[in-house]
């Protein structure tokens, strides 16, 4: 297992306490019958029946839904419970099976962890704990800001990178840069960095991901900031369990104070879980109208799909528009995203080129440049509206 996973020893001490979220009274009585036999642990008991809006729910560590059954009923309590209930309280779900659109929506919802029933008492305690462990150690909020571009060559690995960079040298916080395009590995390219992210050896064995593992797979830039890049052959194809993709996003996650994920245009079988768990997912478009249409159109695909929980924002990138000159214009960039909040990037084809070429930062080329200027506003602007989101969620 993952370092994150810690074993509770219990004690007379209380260690944590359970709301048990159940229609089956029965299962509830017999359950908390058998945890009393446990020092430590407390159980609260909450009948599905009673979940109502403005229901006080007892104060607890974790909560528990026993969703027994996919009935209507069973799905609408639990839907109206994830909702209704404290934000910062970690949910376990135990359900006797899970399928595809289940998991979708258990991401969508921001569901912990789900196991199987039946369930012996001490498997139960110990998930409690693993979870418990894990948000305890994750209380420090991660900003995580991911990029995807809407066409080919829009820009979003330039501003990905860039984005990383400016996070690491505004605060000096730990900062990594992880590029899910598993094939080209564009980022290390970028940075002239070698691409050190071994796949091959995570399918053989997923759990023997850590602290020493990262190291040897990621590689420091000059600036501070860590890589996280593969590089595989074209023609190659990538079945593994998506589980290896999240597994590493989590452990970064506690590594790192910053994650800017650079995604890949086409969807993967662990893009629902890195776009569910990002602050903010940045939609790169070119300044053309193909483009603009794309962003829009990946935009509404993305609130249609995750209920309106993800809130996309658009950047259009390479904006070239004179007063009386050519190109696409502001309003007309408007009209074309609707309702959807965008940012203005300057064209600067040739600082960008120069510093691809040469495995450099926009910044080591030119100093202040228009485009790290206004990139560094919109990443202000994200973290302001971070601080307000963690206030409140506190």
């Amino acid at each position: 297992m993952m370092e994150m996973f810690k074993k509770f020893s219990f004690t007379d001490k209380k260690v944590m306490n359970i709301g048990f979220v159940t229609s089956e009274l029965a299962t509830g009585n017999k359950l908390r019958d058998d945890i009393k036999a446990r020092a430590g642990i407390d159980l609260d008991l909450i009948r599905t029946a009673d979940i109502k809006p403005g229901l006080v729910l007892p104060e607890v560590d974790i909560f528990v839904f026993d969703l027994n059954t996919e009935s209507k009923t069973a799905i609408s309590d639990f839907d109206s419970f994830m909702r209704n209930r404290p934000q910062h309280i970690p949910v376990i779900v135990l359900s006797p099976a899970i399928n595809n659109e289940l998991v979708r929506w258990f991401l969508q919802l921001h569901v912990a962890d789900w196991l199987a029933i039946p369930i012996a008492t001490g498997e139960l305690i110990a998930a409690c704990g693993r979870v418990i462990s894990q948000y305890a150690e994750n209380s420090q909020d991660v900003n995580c800001l991911s990029f995807i571009g809407a066409s080919g060559g829009a820009g979003a690995t330039t501003l990905a990178i860039s984005t990383a960079l400016i996070l690491k040298s505004a605060s000096a916080s730990s900062t990594c840069l992880v590029d899910l395009d598993l094939v080209s590995g564009a980022c290390s390219d970028y940075l002239d960095l070698q691409a050190s992210w071994d796949l091959d050896d995570l399918m053989e064995d997923p759990e023997r991901l850590d602290s020493q593992i990262f190291d040897i797979m990621s590689n420091k830039h000059q600036s501070g900031v860590t890589v996280l890049s593969s590089q595989r052959a074209f023609a190659d194809l990538l079945n593994f369990e998506p589980t290896i993709i999240t597994a590493t996003l989590d452990f970064a996650s506690q590594k790192f104070t910053n994650l800017v994920i650079d995604l890949p245009r086409h969807a993967k079988a662990w893009t629902d879980s890195v776009i569910v768990g990002s602050n903010d997912v940045f939609i790169v478009a070119e300044c053309t109208i193909p483009s603009l249409k794309l962003a829009r159109r990946m935009a509404d695909e993305m609130n249609e799909r995750y209920s309106g929980e993800v809130q996309p924002r658009v950047i259009v990138n390479k904006y070239d528009r004179t007063l009386f000159g050519a190109g696409v214009s502001r309003h007309e960039v408007q009209k074309i995203l609707q309702k959807y909040q965008f940012d203005l990037i300057p064209a600067k084809v040739s600082l960008v080129h120069e510093a691809i070429d040469r495995g450099l930062p926009l910044e080591t080329v030119k100093p202040n440049n228009a485009i790290s200027k206004k990139l560094r506003k919109v990443i202000e602007a994200n973290s302001q509206a971070l601080s307000i989101k963690t206030g409140m969620a506190k």
